[in-house]
């Protein structure tokens, strides 16, 4: 076994297209430390998920991630749902449109991501595990249910635009924003009302740079849950202008929590954003692994 060989999954189409090219810039810096590179290009949504799922990985030092927050997702999930040991680390070289895992861990560049895969150090970084309808996901950044979702769902449509596409698409739910009645349990903690914003963050960042949850950190073992029960358009606008500084939890509205477990009781069925994907629906029950993975950092 070569014990500097890695497993390269390089998305070509993450964010603004850029994977490749952030391949080539991480190529001499792998090379200058003899490190060789097992390089698969995946070729449509879901692939890097299933080459995680069946490869052999016991030859690998670590897996390397060229892309956005959705190949994470898609490589995280696939670890998990093998029961791969957390021992096998992940390296994140930002290639999306967000990147949003990259800002919690502070990689800036392909070039420093690199560095840090070369440097050999980790640390563990914990994982979700969302039930819902039965079927059990994992998430790395966040969870999100009313508001959040249907942003994302306004976003999606808004593809064209680029990053700037989730803070129209915020905008425009302040406009429209609508409650909606269900049962939060946070731990042993039982709430019952109407929301117009639930979301359960692991990482600070999320939707391009909003810093929804300004307190988190990846490896507590703890959700951050962040609602707003009741709110005038003008609070709504006041949370909307501070969100990318964090400063919008310093507002009465909103509401924060640090939790291990989380569960939205609603008879809707409305949908939920998975880590920036509109998949499933509540009722759902989240959970933290701790420690689920390893991170180069």
């Amino acid at each position: 076994m070569t014990t500097r060989r890695f497993l390269f999954l390089v998305n070509p189409a993450s964010g603004t297209r850029r994977g490749l090219v952030a391949l080539e810039q991480v190529r001499p810096v792998l090379a200058a430390a003899d490190a060789e590179l097992d390089v698969r290009i995946t070729e449509q949504s879901g692939h890097a998920r299933r080459l995680v799922q069946t490869l052999d990985l016991a030859e690998y030092r670590g897996i390397c991630l060229v892309g956005g927050d959705g190949t994470v997702h898609e490589v995280v999930s696939g670890l998990l749902e093998r029961g791969h040991p957390a021992s096998l680390p992940l390296g994140l070289v930002p290639a999306g449109t967000g990147n949003d895992v990259a800002k919690q861990l502070g990689v800036g560049s392909p070039l420093q991501a690199a560095q840090r895969i070369v440097a050999g150090r980790t640390s563990p970084f914990d994982v979700a595990k969302v039930v819902a309808n039965g079927q059990t996901s994992y998430c790395v950044t966040l969870i999100g249910w009313v508001g959040v979702a249907d942003v994302n769902c306004t976003a999606e449509r808004m593809r064209l635009l680029g990053p700037p596409r989730y803070a129209v698409a915020a905008l425009w739910q302040v406009l429209f924003a609508k409650r909606r009645p269900a049962r939060l349990m946070l731990d042993d903690r039982t709430i019952d009302d109407e929301f117009l914003l639930v979301v359960a963050c692991n990482t600070v960042f999320s939707g391009s740079g909003m810093r929804l949850a300004p307190h988190a950190k990846v490896d507590d073992g703890k959700i951050d849950v962040v609602f707003i029960r009741r709110a005038t358009r003008w609070q709504l606008l006041r949370v909307f202008a501070k969100v990318f500084a964090g400063a919008h939890v310093k507002i009465p509205c909103v509401e924060y929590h640090q939790v291990r477990s989380l569960s939205i009781l609603s008879d809707d069925g409305s949908p939920l954003d998975l880590d920036g994907e509109i998949r499933g629906t509540t009722p759902v029950l989240i959970q933290m692994i701790p420690g689920a993975i390893q991170m180069f950092s």
